[in-house]
């Protein structure tokens, strides 16, 4: 993809233009020097030029060109700091908007088809063809737009992806890979999970997708394979217990860009009530004179979506730090979150007993270190997970290489990725065989945990900084224990005498269902 911005815009100023002609020339000057050694190297028309600039009242006037590498937009905000370490100190002149008229940038090559493009960029930029050349217009942006990089995510949505630098073909593999396995074992049940559960009494529907009621025996199992993974894999690690919450602020999923860009349709979405209970007189009226809930009349009172549930549990992690330095001698930092409460995920391709639901219950292990320390925090979680699933569980596990939480599965079957080493692995998925999906060769086995680097993606978004600048990275790992049950009770079974011996020394008695005449 070749690429050039044409940028006609200005920066009005505290001061009459006129009045600095001489100034504004020299900086015009120092800042084309500047921009052309930014890009030493790369070429003369990859970097930014001011080619015309001029004034009308405060206003200074400017025309940029750039290529790729410097880009005319952000060159100009670059400019608008230079006038402002100039004129700022010694003539107590600032800057008081930088805006941007115009913005044309043509791709040459390597772009979708015009049609796409003006699908995605509608509302954002007018969208041509001109030969082979894509040309994206952009009008009247703010130093907002241009701080928040429009342009740049505009540039982005219609460029092709280049596919990856070709290595040793036995590296590169799709996502889903085989890494490692466990042996075949019997099962007891190969019926699907929540079926039986219902017949016992252990769980019973809630009256919406992909939820239930669980009773005593469903629950005792649950919380005790929680506290065994406290107890073989976090605290053998040193990980400190914090509690998270659930309802996330759109400020904070903001800054969850890739999962906004690939899954958004993975969110349950939350609007506010206004604190004014005449506010609803006429929804209460309505419900006690018909017993209907109006939900037209709901969105009359209600705010817009401000929230969303939360959906991966550990981004009050990364808010904690947002803003905050840290220093590389005071990390590691690793915390686990569980009393939180239910996690909610709109689930792709619908839900599925107790093993797909849209409300889950997980446990968060989330860290911040050194890119060394977070890949091998990483492996050692995963490593004495499998050895808990497998040693103690008794379960028929394998380990895959797992697509990043934020792509889709149409998004991760395009990719792949080196599997020569699992530190070079972004995700390491945990899962186990259910007989009733099929034959273990074919059938879609159950991930029950996924380890995953996130390198510095959150450190970077949160804007979390170290006190030298060293590298930072973050990583998670989220075990959903709900489907860690599904996955132990198509092994063993519902009756509790044929259960692992520890899990049956830590329950001790088996709570019973309540029995009902229906």
């Amino acid at each position: 993809m070749d690429l050039r911005i044409e940028l006609e815009g200005y920066l009005e100023l505290t001061m009459d233009v006129g009045n600095l002609a001489s100034q504004i020339s020299e900086v015009v000057r120092e800042a084309n020097e500047k921009f052309r050694e930014s890009v030493q190297g790369r070429g003369a028309t990859e970097t930014s030029v001011i080619v015309e600039y001029g004034g009308e009242g405060r206003r200074l006037k400017v025309k940029i060109i750039s290529g790729s590498k410097l880009r005319a937009h952000d060159a100009l905000l670059r400019f608008k700091n230079m006038l402002v370490e100039k004129f700022g100190p010694s003539m107590k002149v600032g800057v008081r908007e930088v805006f941007i008229d115009k913005l044309t940038a043509k791709i040459f090559g390597g772009h979708i088809d015009s049609a796409t493009a003006e699908e995605k960029l509608k509302d954002v930029a007018e969208v041509s063809l001109e030969d082979d050349t894509l040309v994206l217009t952009f009008r009247n942006l703010s130093d907002h737009d241009i701080r928040d990089r429009v342009v740049d995510r505009a540039i982005k949505l219609v460029v092709l992806e280049e596919k990856p630098i070709e290595e040793a073909a036995e590296k590169l593999a799709p996502f889903g890979t085989l890494l490692m396995k466990g042996g075949e074992k019997p099962f007891k049940l190969s019926s699907e999970i929540s079926v039986e559960a219902e017949k016992l009494g252990w769980a019973k529907r809630y009256p919406s997708r992909g939820q239930w009621i669980f009773t005593g025996p469903m629950t005792a199992l649950l919380r005790t394979l929680s506290e065994m993974l406290i107890d073989y894999v976090a605290k053998p690690l040193n990980f400190q217990e914090w509690m998270f919450p659930r309802l996330m602020p759109f400020e904070v999923l903001k800054k969850l860009s890739t999962y906004v860009e690939h899954l958004p349709e993975g969110l349950f979405y939350v609007c506010a009530p206004p604190r004014d209970p005449s506010a609803f007189k006429e929804f209460k009226r309505e419900y006690v004179l018909r017993r209907e809930l109006r939900r037209d009349l709901l969105k009359n009172i209600l705010e817009e979506p401000g929230y969303v549930l939360e959906a991966v549990q550990c981004p009050p992690f990364y808010q904690y730090f947002s803003g905050e330095i840290v220093r590389l001698e005071d990390l590691p930092i690793k915390v686990f979150d569980i009393l939180g409460g239910w996690t909610w995920r709109n689930e792709a391709g619908g839900v599925e007993g107790i093993a797909r639901t849209n409300e889950f219950w997980r446990m968060e292990m989330v860290f911040l270190a050194s890119p060394e320390e977070v890949t091998e925090i990483r492996n050692k979680v995963t490593d004495l997970t499998v050895e808990l699933v497998d040693k103690v569980l008794d379960l028929e596990w394998r380990v895959v290489a797992g697509a990043p939480f934020f792509l889709s599965p149409e998004e991760a079957s395009k990719r792949l990725i080196d599997v020569s080493s699992r530190d070079k692995i972004p995700t390491l998925d945990i899962e186990v065989y259910l007989p009733y999906r099929g034959p273990r060769e074919k059938a879609e086995w159950l991930e029950i945990t996924a380890a995953t680097i996130h390198r510095d993606f959150y450190v970077k978004a949160f804007k979390i900084r170290e006190a030298k600048n060293r590298d930072i990275w973050t990583g998670c790992v989220g075990h959903g224990i709900t489907r860690w049950a599904a996955g132990f009770l198509a092994r063993h079974g519902f009756n509790f005498e044929d259960w692992p011996k520890e899990v049956k020394n830590r329950i001790k008695e088996l709570p019973q269902p309540p029995k009902t005449v229906t």
